[in-house]
């Protein structure tokens, strides 16, 4: 296994010193604007488009998002080229930040393998990556992601580039992959000591589950079967906004924690979005880290307005209390107050 692993970092160290040197994409634009029309180039399903990478792929592009998280452009604009990915530099002119941005590039106007884009914050303030893996499966999260992204100043913003069925049922679902190019920069941005807390957006049908009290709005899970302080606090601000929201745990239904996100409810109530098998969330706690997985229900992510001020309350509470001013929506959000649990959508 060693001598595989330094055979393929000796052969992404060659094919970066033969692929041509190409010149830094600089863009500007809105993100969130960006952001959806990358989606609309992932690949749809059962187009059977999307291209597995191979273990070399892997390591050579583990290799070009730790060089680009360690601010090393030059180096990273040649091991992108040999990926067949740019290096793009995009300002938000929303926000007047800048960032740094892998993205496959076209032929013909399209992706040719379905890898994703990914892009880094040089200057962030919260250790945060807002991860989107399922875009066109689960509608409008990359939306909702990279508003997150922006708002929150965190540190990386990572999108799959294919429906999670493009080759067929799971085939592209980078969730639940381990040899996918998502996975290795989520491995890469997180830092070796996990010092960076992923979360992740993803949507669901209130219909496909009727077990959930009824109005659910949000499923929040560590993914562990605990409840972490992210967990609460996320699920503090969803309810504060007057939002129905839970959080799969398997502590007792009398536990504290359990208490605090549901009530009454126990937390296996939950467990069919319980994020358990999530790669990334299993990569993370591995070594130690944390992982927020957020389920949203259609009421949340079908309308713009409540997109935009469920991605403002995520953002409001990705830095750690008393390190970041509060995202506000107008509405006289308190993080510190809860309100009881509702059995209803808001008006």
């Amino acid at each position: 296994m060693k001598r595989f692993w330094v055979a393929a970092a000796a052969l992404a160290i060659q094919l970066a010193m033969a692929a041509p040197a190409f010149p830094v994409v600089i863009e500007s634009g809105d993100f969130v604007a960006h952001v959806r029309a990358l989606e609309q180039l992932t690949f749809t399903a059962n187009s059977n488009l999307y291209v597995a990478p191979s273990a070399a792929n892997r390591s050579a592009f583990y290799t070009l998002a730790c060089t680009l998280r360690a601010g090393n452009i030059s180096a990273a604009d040649v091991q992108a080229g040999a990926l067949d990915y740019d290096l793009v530099q995009f300002t938000d002119t929303a926000s007047g930040q800048t960032y740094q941005g892998l993205r496959e590039r076209l032929v013909g106007g399209s992706p040719t393998r379905g890898w994703g884009s990914y892009f880094i914050n040089l200057s962030a303030g919260p250790d945060a990556l807002i991860e989107a893996p399922h875009p066109r499966f689960d509608m409008y999260t990359p939306e909702i992601g990279a508003t997150v992204f922006t708002l929150s100043g965190a540190s990386g913003f990572l999108m799959a580039g294919a429906h999670r069925n493009a080759n067929g049922t799971g085939t592209a679902d980078v969730a639940h992959l381990t040899d996918s190019i998502f996975q290795e920069v989520h491995k890469a941005w997180v830092g070796l000591g996990v010092q960076t807390i992923a979360w992740q957006i993803h949507g669901y049908n209130g219909s496909n589950y009727p077990s959930f009290p009824a109005g659910t709005d949000a499923v929040l899970s560590a993914g562990d079967g605990g409840v972490s302080d992210e967990i609460i606090r996320l699920d503090g601000a969803f309810a504060d906004w007057g939002l129905l929201c839970f959080a799969y745990n398997t502590l007792s239904i009398s536990d504290p924690l359990n208490i605090t996100v549901n009530e009454t409810y126990p937390g296996t109530t939950f467990s069919s979005l319980g994020a358990t098998t999530n790669v990334q969330g299993i990569y993370s706690r591995s070594l130690g880290g944390s992982f927020v997985h957020i389920e949203m229900e259609q009421s949340i992510r079908f309308d713009a307005s409540n997109r935009y001020s469920a991605a403002q309350l995520i953002g409001g509470v990705i830095p750690e209390p008393g390190t970041a001013v509060l995202l506000t929506i107008g509405m006289g959000i308190l993080l510190a107050r809860r309100r009881p649990k509702r059995t209803a959508h808001p008006a």
